[in-house]
């Protein structure tokens, strides 16, 4: 079972830590990627220190305006082993990774503030 019952929404997940199955803090969940409609699927999390700038669609303009090419980091939902008491626990040997470009363009990022990109 991937998530307990305690998770039934997807702005459950937000603000969970991210943990490794060796017990390393990742960091916490900032926003949820998932597919297109009409059923969506969570596909991966998003964390990480640039995270907050990514999930208010501000980190692409900020990152032109200072020459960075900055990321957010992903994990992917298929490396979830289970979710319990807002910690989110990863399968053994899941490595975590910038979010992919062609991700970026091909699937929507909703957060609980209802925004779509």
């Amino acid at each position: 079972m991937k998530c307990t019952p305690s998770i039934s929404y997807i702005e459950d997940l937000i603000g969970s830590e991210i943990v490794t199955a060796e017990g390393k803090h990742l960091g916490h969940v900032v926003d949820v990627q998932v597919t297109g409609g009409p059923i969506y699927e969570v596909t991966a999390l998003i964390f990480g220190e640039v995270a907050w700038l990514y999930r208010y669609h501000v980190l692409q303009p900020f990152a032109r305006a200072f020459g960075l090419h900055l990321k957010p980091h992903t994990v992917l939902w298929d490396s979830v082993e289970r979710c319990e008491h807002h910690r989110v626990m990863l399968k053994p040997g899941t490595v975590w990774k910038p979010l992919p470009e062609r991700v970026r363009g091909h699937q929507k990022a909703i957060s609980t503030m209802g925004s779509q990109e």
